[in-house]
């Protein structure tokens, strides 16, 4: 075992108080299936697709984007009666159903299930003991009879009560109640018994044990608890949000307009997810139910600052070649109008806004107290710098002290790169410099000290995307080794939290057993969720987070990795032990000489003696966890701690002063 000894000294520099946060994009059906608590698919009958030979590797060799169509009745089934999609409806969706019952109609929808391996299977979790709501718009024209709704298993047998509705001649949102009676996964039925046509809109069946409940601001849409509880246990300072890809769209229109995003439900326009390339039947809609004024609002209650993202006037440029000229009518119109108006949403007064008076009318008077803001995501080249400067020019003309995030494009180093870099130090030196790298675990120890010869006045750094996985890495992705690197590489970051001003994972969620992103943060089935070995990591760091660094001296051995902050009455420690290759495990002791209280101390270990240990879950099953944090006991005596670090760990202790 080796022994070394380090001596704590004085304070360095502030900590950034943004320095852990999240980034949260619809991808993995992370929203929509996921966060969202509607369980129905296709919820609103207005569904938009892509071709089923939409191929991602194609269309970024291309540039040519896959035809964009209309299923407006896809994930719906029906017996013994017909259903058209029609035109006209209540809200600006535009669209709905028509249903002619022939005498007992059933209309089925089977929720959220991936349309991969579970393509036919009941994917609505259906908690016995608990209520649930339903909700719908219908419009009689001829129908007699009666309407009701349950939730039933693949065997027909009912999982709920089953309620009725009652229906108008005029359109009308109609809201009924059911009893869980067992623990399964079911579908959604409603029955016509009776003959004759009627139109139905905007179907939400959703638990009432959401987040937001009873809270009147939350007027839409809730969110499912045990996700956003997994949101609120990493104590993030931020939210970057709605992406990512789908920011910038697959082509001109395909671009994500926060517009389509807010008031009533049944005024939202849905639009084809970009990531339904990794859909085996490119079933992958955004519906916007969880749309900005939600994401303002989990900001809000998790104490996070927003960072929403517009898009710059270029589609990914991985995937097409659309833009618009930036000295156009429609850049000015569409674009850069686009910025100031959601300014104004978010913190604008309704008394004399017209945007911040729809956040008023959906519940939320107060201004959101927005500071920072994305302009495009991975966008890079002299193009893009051009618009990059005109829109920030506008919104430091009207809304002064607004931070402005530059993307530096997808890759940690190359001419995109260094031409971003140049144009913050040289034109926009109040920016963040958005840095994105996916790469191999190795490369994450190299980069340990990457930014300890950065320009201290300038520009500072945003790691807006990260993960120690590489998209064609022979290392499964989440596994130990990948969360033993991140936390090496952290230690460097937030050494340097002086010019690295904000981090996040990416991407955040996944549904389990049909992921469009090899690695992510936290995976999810219909009723729970397992967090990752790189989760807990996150967790370690987030949890223990000092307002100082601590300078310390004193020779580490290899592959030994340490950060030391301080608050104003403790000292915390942030130890890595990681291995580089299998002829380096060994134990290791660390010495620490440190001005704090002689006694116990607890601490957080996270550790694991296989590299390829990984947190697991399927379709409908419990997590598996290989890997968690335990408690690491230690103690001080004479201002020493001797902390004893296993091979492959990772330690955090807090000292009192």
């Amino acid at each position: 075992m080796k022994t070394a000894r380090v001596v704590i000294g004085n304070s360095k520099h502030d900590v950034s108080p943004l320095l852990f946060g999240l980034f949260l994009e619809d991808i993995n059906f992370s929203c929509d299936g996921g966060l969202n608590s509607n369980l129905v698919e296709n919820y609103s009958f207005g569904g938009e697709y892509a071709e089923k030979s939409y191929n991602m590797m194609r269309t970024m060799m291309t540039k040519k984007a896959p035809k964009i169509f209309s299923e407006r009745l896809r994930y719906w089934q029906i017996e013994r009666g017909t259903i058209h999609s029609m035109e006209g409806a209540p809200g600006r969706s535009n669209w709905f159903a028509q249903v002619n019952s022939l005498g007992k109609c059933i209309l089925r929808n089977n929720g959220f299930n991936g349309h991969g391996s579970h393509s036919n299977a009941c994917a609505m979790n259906i908690v016995q003991g608990h209520t649930y709501n339903f909700s719908c718009y219908l419009r009689n024209l001829s129908f007699e009879g009666t309407i009701s709704i349950w939730i039933e298993d693949q065997q027909g047998n009912k999982l709920t009560s089953a309620s009725s509705l009652s229906y108008s001649n005029q359109w009308k949102q109609e809201k009924t109640e059911v009893q869980a009676l067992k623990n399964a996964y079911g579908r959604l039925v409603i029955s016509f018994d009776g003959v004759g046509k009627i139109d139905i809109d905007c179907v939400v069946f959703s638990d009432t044990e959401v987040w937001g409940k009873d809270d009147p601001k939350w007027s839409q849409t809730h969110l499912r608890i045990d996700m956003v509880e997994a949101l609120r246990d990493l104590k993030p300072t931020f939210l970057r949000f709605p992406g990512g890809c789908i920011v910038e769209g697959l082509c001109d229109g395909n671009e994500y307009d926060w517009k389509d995003t807010i008031g009533n439900l049944i005024d939202r326009k849905e639009k084809l997810n970009l990531w339904s390339a990794g859909v085996k039947d490119k079933g992958y809609t955004q519906s916007y139910q969880v749309g900005f004024y939600e994401y303002f609002l989990l900001c809000e209650d998790l104490n996070m600052e927003p960072l929403p993202t517009l898009w710059a006037g270029l589609n990914c440029q991985f995937r097409s070649n659309d833009h618009l000229e930036t000295n156009s009518v429609d850049f000015k119109k569409r674009v850069v109008q686009s910025y100031l108006d959601l300014i104004e949403f978010a913190n604008g007064d309704p008394a004399t806004n017209e945007w911040a008076k729809i956040r008023a009318e959906m519940g939320h008077p107060k201004p959101f107290n927005m500071k920072l803001i994305g302009i495009g995501n991975e966008n890079h080249g002299e193009d893009f710098l051009e618009k990059f400067g005109a829109i920030k020019a506008e919104i430091d003309a009207k809304y002064p002290g607004m931070t402005c995030i530059l993307p530096s494009g997808a890759f940690p180093d190359g001419k995109p790169f260094d031409l971003a870099w140049e144009a913050a130090r040289k034109k926009f030196r109040n920016v963040n410099v958005d840095e994105h790298f996916y790469k191999p675990h190795d490369w994450f120890y190299q980069q340990v000290n990457r930014y300890d010869h950065y320009e201290r006045n300038t520009a500072k750094v945003f790691v807006g995307e990260y993960a120690a996985n590489f998209v064609i890495s022979s290392v499964k992705a989440n596994v130990f080794t990948t969360a033993l690197a991140e936390a090496a590489f952290l230690t460097g970051v937030e050494r340097n939290s002086d010019v690295v001003a904000m981090t996040c994972y990416a991407p955040l969620f996944c549904f389990s057993s049909d992921r469009q992103w090899k690695h992510n943060l936290i995976d999810f089935n219909p009723k729970t969720v397992v967090k990752s070995t790189n989760y807990f990591v996150q967790q370690m760091y987030g949890q223990h987070q000092g307002t100082r660094v601590v300078a310390y001296e004193g020779q580490l051995p290899k592959n030994i990795y340490l950060s030391v902050t301080e608050t104003a009455d403790k000292y915390i420690l942030k130890l890595v032990n990681a291995v580089a290759s299998k002829k380096e495990i060994e134990d290791v002791t660390v010495i620490v000489q440190v001005k704090a209280q002689d006694g116990p101390v607890v601490g957080t270990i996270l550790q694991s003696d296989d590299l390829n240990a990984a947190n697991s879950i399927g379709y409908d099953s419990l997590p598996n966890y290989a890997v968690q944090p335990k408690p690491y006991h230690a103690s001080i005596k004479n201002h020493e701690i001797s902390i004893m670090a296993p091979k492959q760990s990772f330690i955090v202790v807090e000292l009192n002063k």
